[in-house]
């Protein structure tokens, strides 16, 4: 009966089963904040790569516009900050429809905002607006059947990434 009412060591026991639980929890939370700063870390790095490329698709709309009003390349649209982009020598032709190589990419962006963007456009095909007059001579009597509508229109594919 001595025994069993020795409980000396029991307190002991308890606080190192206790001091291995806490212990753990504090290896759970370390674990899971590491976690999370990598995750918030690649994040920013998304979002960083992201902002790159649609700055990359939204510099080729006017560069796009311009070579099909001038009908040709002009490289002076190719000057970003302080940087100076040179495109292959193709893409004038191929944005005007004359050349339609596909060299990939077109230009690159070497840093826009912090990201290098590589940028490919690509003339993808031309077709008939509606209101034109292969639309009026059809018989066609939309809206915008006279003869001040109508015209070509021309789909590009802007590709554009973005790399941290």
């Amino acid at each position: 009966m001595n025994v069993l009412q020795n409980e000396r060591g029991a307190i002991l026991i308890t606080v190192i089963l206790l001091m291995a639980i806490i212990a753990l929890i504090g290896t759970i939370a370390i674990n899971t904040s590491t976690v999370d700063i990598q995750i918030t870390g690649n994040l920013k790095k998304t979002s960083t790569a992201f902002s790159g490329t649609e700055g990359g698709s939204d510099l080729s709309v006017p560069i796009i516009e311009k070579t099909i009003a001038a009908g040709a390349l002009d490289p002076s649209d190719f000057t970003v900050g302080s940087d100076t982009i040179t495109p292959v020598s193709s893409l004038g032709d191929e944005i005007v429809g004359v050349d339609m190589t596909n060299v990939s990419p077109d230009f690159t962006v070497p840093n826009l905002g912090g990201v290098q963007v590589n940028v490919d456009i690509d003339r993808m095909y031309s077709y008939n607006l509606p209101g034109g007059a292969m639309e009026f001579a059809s018989g066609y009597e939309g809206v915008g059947a006279a003869a001040a509508g109508g015209g070509i229109g021309v789909l590009y594919r802007i590709t554009s990434q973005g790399t941290k």
